[in-house]
């Protein structure tokens, strides 16, 4: 996501941009009268694309975009926030993340997000906007499915269909909008949605590099017909977590890499299946990738190596919160 651009029209709404830009890691801005015009920067940050959050009245952030206001599909979520941070109005872009960060501000707040978009007052998300740990696949497709719901038409899902389920989706076997929730590639009609499901665990010698470690990755991905947009994480031995192929490699699939103690993965010792000697007596473990991959849940795919690599794929039963998965990899 841009840097959003988070501002206050007035002193009474200081506090409350101020708490806003803190958790989002943005800067703010104090405007309005007296303290600097606001007009240029929301219409900068509205061409660039870059989410707005203006503490101010509705039509006030309207009046500022004025003329810029441009193509539904293009558009960035824009909100508006009242001053003491109890109301938040998404404007623009209720489908591109305006929804959310209005839900998110109004529990920080213990406030209400004012949602006005239809679908999102029959369903808890849009399927434009799905929660945390899914990525739709085919996303052309999600304005005619939405269509055929809100004409009364139901879901027919392969896989999992708990989390739409409790959404309010209406799921029955006979459905007439295909769905296929899998983290495998696939041709389908319907829509496809990967749940963030799949841990590339990873091993190296120091004279990996980057290169090498993303093919490697993507080579297992492609040849077990797995999604990239399924992973969740890079994982590996906490020794190897300033290297820089595999913060490289992290970066490539705008994915965490996250690491694990010996013990950790020591766990996973019975488990592996192509333990090897050699590893055993240079780290005091039998695998690395395995045992990496294993922390998901089960191994999906056993050790791939390269010249100075090695990779698994481990999956989870379902979306990966990586808050809790391993530790935070540290440059």
């Amino acid at each position: 996501m841009k840097t959003p651009l988070v501002f206050s029209m007035s002193p009474k709404g200081d506090e409350i941009a101020r708490h806003v830009a803190q958790l989002l890691g943005s800067p703010v801005h104090f405007l309005g009268p007296g303290r600097g015009m606001a007009g240029d920067m929301v219409r900068e940050a509205y061409g660039a694309r870059a989410p707005i959050i203006g503490v101010c009245a509705v039509g006030h952030l309207i009046r500022l975009i004025g003329p810029e206001i441009g193509e539904k599909i293009d558009e960035p979520p824009v909100l508006a926030v009242s001053a003491d941070g109890k109301i938040a109005v998404p404007l623009l872009g209720s489908h591109r993340g305006a929804n959310a960060l209005a839900r998110w501000i109004a529990d920080m707040m213990r406030g209400t997000a004012a949602i006005t978009s239809f679908s999102d007052t029959l369903y808890e998300f849009s399927l434009e906007d799905p929660p945390p740990g899914y990525v739709v696949a085919t996303p052309e497709l999600v304005k005619p499915a939405m269509a055929a719901l809100l004409k009364g038409e139901k879901l027919r899902v392969e896989g999992p269909s708990g989390w739409l389920e409790l959404a309010g989706y209406p799921v029955a076997a006979d459905g007439s909008v295909p769905l296929v929730v899998s983290a495998t590639l696939q041709e389908t009609e319907g829509l496809l949605v990967h749940p963030k499901t799949l841990v590339a665990g990873l091993g190296c010698t120091g004279a990996a590099e980057a290169d090498e470690v993303i093919e490697l990755i993507e080579t297992t991905l492609s040849e077990h017909r797995l999604a990239p947009q399924a992973l969740a994480a890079l994982a590996t031995f906490d020794t190897r977590k300033a290297h820089p192929a595999l913060l490289a490699a992290a970066d490539h699939f705008g994915v965490p890499l996250r690491t694990f103690a010996r013990r950790d993965l020591e766990k996973e010792r019975g488990k592996l299946e192509t333990p090897s000697d050699i590893v055993d007596a240079a780290t005091g473990l039998a695998g690395i990738c395995e045992a990496a991959a294993l922390k998901a849940g089960r191994l999906l795919v056993p050790k791939q190596t390269s010249s100075q690599a090695t990779c698994a794929i481990g999956q989870a039963p379902g979306p990966i919160d990586i808050a809790k998965f391993g530790k935070p990899a540290k440059i």
